[in-house]
């Protein structure tokens, strides 16, 4: 006896699902395959990934943490954006309105603001650990210039936002951050007053900042990313077992073996597309005839849908719970309305920036302000192409690793003593003294 078909049997027979979901049941290898094909979010995946990328230490998902922030920020800052003037005369009395008279106001912004930190420290943790694993070699060097590209960018988005709630630490913090511009030679001047729309910061410079903001560093944030995950769809995942230092033919190899894992995938959609009337891409390429293709073995790699996409379901859960828990237990800081006249002691610029603050107490504003940090990003974009080692093993870049570390702790006292250790006039206070830090 047949047994009688279910609801969910005859929704699935309707030409409106079949209309929406035109991929087979996933009980099947070629329905997971298929499905990772067909579905819109799914095809930034590969069908089937190294199974070492599973484990958690492969990538510690710090890239797929920052995607998920750039989210978080994109969806509560258009909320926000409903109840925001960009006018010297209304923006402060929007941030008070926010905390009385907007539902859940307050609490978006202090996500908002939290998730805007925790994206700057988990984009920056992201491009260390692609150091750490020389996940930056060949044929994966351009991809590495745009991490180094995405990092201004999002470093240059939360500088601009922290100028919106037009309080005394949001005014102050931007004035110290764009005086830093004085220092460039020639043309120091003149990026600072086109930045701030004048001399000063006022009405101009708050309409700029915001349209930057909301639109210009967005979409360039947007387009960059989007690159940036399709390259790594495209060179291949850095996991596994890298190349051997002895072997100078490793980097070439790689390249090769990553186009022939895409060849070896759109040789099996083929079949299916055909079968179903649809048009191939790049032609049915069978495996016996492709030379670069590597044999797979099954039990190194698996697919993508559940094993990888339940992970990062997981990790996205995880991300929204630490920032809205962040959110609650603490509030935005709003200190009083933005007052030019009334100087705060001490004037810190914002947290990821007064490294560099710091910096110049120590040296000449033209080394400090501008020689460091224009080698310090120039090397961070030469390194795929000055690197010639080709292993990606630790200990065979003990010498790059150890000018790194050195480098990043330099860099991260120099924020830490800035941050806590600094005072009025930039004295040096212990922070159990007295603390002159707000994030």
């Amino acid at each position: 006896m047949t047994p009688r078909p279910t609801l969910r049997d005859r929704w699935r027979a309707t030409a409106l699902h079949r209309s929406i979901v035109r991929t087979p049941p996933l009980d099947s290898p070629r329905g997971r395959a298929l499905h990772a094909f067909g579905n819109v979010f799914l095809h930034l995946y590969p069908v089937r990934v190294p199974r070492a990328l599973l484990a958690l230490r492969s990538t510690w998902r710090l890239g797929f943490v920052s995607t998920v922030l750039f989210a978080i920020l994109a969806i509560t800052g258009i909320y926000l954006m409903f109840f925001y003037t960009p006018a010297v005369t209304f923006a402060y009395g929007d941030m008070q309105a926010l905390r009385t008279q907007v539902g859940f106001g307050q609490l978006i912004r202090n996500v908002h603001r939290w998730a805007g930190h925790l994206m700057v420290i988990a984009v920056v943790l992201h491009l260390v650990r692609v150091f750490v694993d020389g996940a930056y070699k060949a044929p994966r060097q351009f991809n590495w210039v745009i991490g180094v590209l995405l990092l201004l960018v999002t470093l240059a988005w939360s500088f601009t936002g922290y100028l919106l709630p037009w309080d005394q630490l949001a005014y102050w913090a931007v004035t110290v951050g764009s005086d830093l511009l004085h220092y460039v030679p020639v043309v120091g001047g003149t990026l600072r007053d086109f930045l701030l729309g004048g001399t000063a910061i006022g009405q101009a410079a708050l309409r700029r900042f915001y349209v930057i903001h909301v639109a210009v560093l967005t979409l360039a944030f947007l387009v960059l990313m989007a690159v940036h995950i399709w390259r790594v769809r495209k060179d291949g995942l850095a996991v596994g077992d890298p190349p051997v230092a002895h072997d100078p033919a490793a980097p070439a190899r790689e390249t090769a073996l990553a186009f022939a894992d895409a060849v070896a995938e759109v040789a099996e959609a083929a079949p299916a597309a055909a079968s179903r009337g649809g048009a191939r891409v790049l032609g049915h390429v069978p495996r016996d005839e492709a030379p670069l293709a590597r044999p797979r073995d099954p039990d190194d790699e698996v697919f993508t849908w559940p094993h990888l996409i339940v992970r990062h379901q997981v990790v996205a859960l995880a991300t929204c719970a630490l920032v809205l828990a962040m959110g609650v237990a603490f509030e935005a800081p709003l200190r009083e309305l933005a007052n030019p006249s009334v100087t705060p002691e001490p004037a810190k610029a914002p947290w990821y920036f007064v490294g560099l603050q710091e910096l110049l107490a120590h040296f000449d504003p033209l080394v400090a302000g501008v020689l460091i940090p224009t080698a310090l990003v120039g090397a961070l974009v030469m390194l795929p192409y000055v690197d010639r080692n080709p292993s990606r093993r630790p200990r065979d870049r003990r010498v790059a690793l150890t000018v790194f570390w050195l480098l990043f702790g330099a860099l991260v006292a120099l924020t830490v003593v800035g941050a806590f250790f600094r005072g009025p006039g930039w004295a040096f206070v212990p922070p159990w003294v007295q603390l002159y830090f707000e994030p």
